[in-house]
């Protein structure tokens, strides 16, 4: 049953009680009571005689929808709403609400539930989703990142790895700061499998949002992984980066996984390229030549590990894997000030020195003001 019949439903069935709409309405969304809320939802969805799984699918269909300001039929199928069900119920001890108490029990502790139904209604009631927050849920969880009309469409029409269940989850992992307008800067279906072109779509332009897929086996389910940088990746012979960065996994089977920064160390983005004495290619997370993972320049290949940067696990289903298809999303545009004078510096134009000065212990005056590793 759609979202919103189960809405009309319910509205009419109570109006014609005698109730006010107006009340009803408060009882949904903007009650502080959890057990006065959590009644209105049990009746709203009848979990009393409709499985919750059904249910929470009719929710996450009309959220997303509302989400990226489209209509029903533009979000995918049912099919691909599956590991969003998955995640937006769990605990999954409650499966079905046969129970009332065990119902309010559950919506209580249901942050991301009580998120999507919040956005579901207001869908279905044509309310402007970002002028209220509801329940503590912040402004940038109920507003979509501003796509062009082409990235957008080629979303929703399946060409990318970024689906539209998938970018609503990964939205709301991400700082208000990346949350506000996205790019698609590199596709290895839309720009070809070119290093250079990765490479050159990435650098220096600001945070970026970057999802793989392996080489897909027959008979294999896809699986897509990834990593949140927050800071502008340069390249240079050491690890950059920031505590914001993230590792996540997203699969039929889990759901999104997302793996933070530790504190164990600072280890939380590489790139370099054209050298001979250290790794060539991009790399997030762990050790030199063990990393959490890494997209080498030779573009065919890469690895994951596990990772004590971000307490990651072995993202990809193979130590080392095909690459299949890569995105690089810029999701916010790059804060750093060019160097006015547009020349080089020797740090930028030596790296391979650089990198025995490093090993030498021996200092290096411009690399302050050259990496700029804090982005402001």
């Amino acid at each position: 049953m759609e979202f919103d019949t189960m809405l009309w439903t319910f509205l009419h069935s109570a109006t014609e009680n005698g109730s006010d709409p107006a009340q009803i309405f408060s009882k949904l969304i903007n009650c502080t009571d959890n057990g006065t809320q959590a009644d209105a939802i049990h009746r709203l969805g009848r979990l009393d005689t409709i499985d919750f799984t059904t249910f929470a699918r009719s929710v996450c269909t009309s959220a997303i929808t509302q989400f990226w300001n489209k209509e029903p039929t533009a979000v995918a199928s049912d099919s691909s709403l599956s590991w969003v069900v998955e995640w937006v119920t769990m605990p999954k001890e409650t499966t079905s609400a046969t129970s009332i108490d065990a119902w309010r029990a559950w919506w209580r502790q249901s942050t991301l539930l009580r998120e999507v139904v919040e956005l579901a209604l207001r869908s279905s009631l044509h309310l402007e989703k970002s002028r209220v927050l509801i329940l503590g849920v912040s402004e940038a969880n109920l507003t979509c990142p501003e796509l062009s009309a082409n990235d957008l469409n080629r979303m929703l029409g399946g060409e990318l790895l970024l689906t539209a269940e998938l970018g609503w989850a990964l939205s709301r992992e991400l700082p208000p700061h990346s949350r506000k307008r996205w790019q698609c800067a590199y596709s290895s279906r839309r720009d070809g499998r070119s290093w250079s072109t990765f490479q050159g779509a990435m650098e220096g332009r600001g945070s970026i949002l970057l999802l793989v897929s392996e080489k897909k086996k027959k008979h294999s389910t896809q699986r897509v992984f990834g990593a949140y940088l927050d800071s502008d990746v340069v390249r240079q012979p050491s690890w950059h980066g920031a505590s914001q960065n993230f590792l996540f996994t997203a699969d039929l089977a889990t759901g999104l996984s997302v793996y933070r920064a530790t504190g164990f160390n600072d280890h939380y983005q590489y790139l370099n390229y054209a050298m001979q004495t250290l790794p060539n290619g991009l790399g997030v997370g762990g050790q030199m030549e063990h990393f959490g993972l890494w997209i080498d320049s030779g573009f065919v290949s890469g690895s994951s590990n596990p990772s004590a940067t971000y307490d990651s696990p072995q993202l990809s289903t193979q130590y080392d894997f095909a690459i299949g298809t890569v995105e690089a999303w810029v999701v916010r545009a790059s804060t750093t000030a060019s160097n006015s004078s547009g020349k080089v510096s020797a740090i930028t134009a030596n790296p391979e020195a650089v990198a025995l000065l490093e090993m030498a212990n021996r200092p290096m005056y411009s690399t302050p003001a050259h990496r700029g590793e804090v982005d402001p």
